[in-house]
């Protein structure tokens, strides 16, 4: 969708559309220190609870007696009212906004690796923040409670999706994460899946299909050096020189292939 002119947006450059607005933010965001990456995706997330909690909490602002209805006798659902829009909206975004900054930070801290206690972190650190911006009477016991309550939660929904995943390994994308990993670039390995881009396609690979799968130019450039030294040896390699092979194929996936 264009927009109605045309923006120029400080580090950004100019924006002619929603969609390249989005995607030079994510490359841009990309780029940024851990730190700044965490900030600004849960201020992002944070802003989108603020908008739905605002939303449910003028719902839920309706009078319950009105056309003769009775009020409800749920204490969450009563609580909800009491807290009006602002409160809602507050809450809310303290839930998500600190739910997707923890699990962003947990995955960088962990090599970008993803798993049930992940999961269970950042819900209980989120329980924590939407309990104390809830205004608990007894703070810490509340804080507490509602954090562990979040983890468990989370964790049994974390547990039971694992469950009906596939039980077959994703052998396709096996050389490009292996080539990303020689490189050092192993946090763009589900870009990989993003785009399509199997094993198969590796040869094929240019600056504009990373960009689709939103690698930062940076990364781009190096994946692309890497690709040449053996789609163009004659450049790199003397004339004497063997040429080089294809690149290599992990331990895991030629253990797979020789059963």
């Amino acid at each position: 969708m264009g927009l109605p002119f045309a923006l120029v947006l400080p580090g950004l450059g100019e924006v002619k559309s929603f969609d390249e607005l989005g995607k030079k933010y994510h490359d841009w965001l990309g780029a940024q220190d851990v730190a700044i990456q965490v900030l600004f995706t849960g201020l992002q997330s944070a802003l989108q609870g603020g908008v739905l909690g605002y939303m449910f909490g003028s719902i839920s602002a309706i009078d319950p007696n009105q056309n003769g209805a009775v009020k409800p006798s749920n204490p969450a659902l009563d609580s909800m009212v009491k807290a009006g829009p602002w409160g809602s909206a507050r809450n809310l975004a303290a839930l998500t906004g600190v739910q997707a900054a923890a699990s962003l930070a947990i995955k960088k801290a962990r090599n970008g690796k993803e798993d049930v206690y992940s999961a269970m972190g950042a819900s209980f650190l989120s329980g924590v923040a939407y309990s104390v911006v809830s205004g608990s009477p007894n703070p810490i016991q509340s804080a507490v409670t509602t954090g562990a309550a979040f983890a468990l939660f989370n964790g049994l929904i974390y547990q039971i999706g694992q469950a009906f995943k596939p039980d077959f390994a994703d052998t396709e994308y096996d050389r490009g994460k292996y080539m990303l990993k020689t490189l050092g670039l192993t946090k763009y390995a589900d870009n990989l899946k993003k785009g399509l881009l199997t094993d198969n396609t590796i040869m094929l690979w240019n600056d504009s299909a990373l960009a689709e799968c939103r690698i930062p130019p940076g990364p781009r450039l190096l994946i692309l050096h890497h690709l040449d030294t053996y789609r163009n040896p004659s450049n790199i390699l003397k004339p004497a020189l063997p040429l080089p092979p294809l690149p290599p194929q992990p331990l895991a996936a030629v253990g797979t292939a020789g059963r």
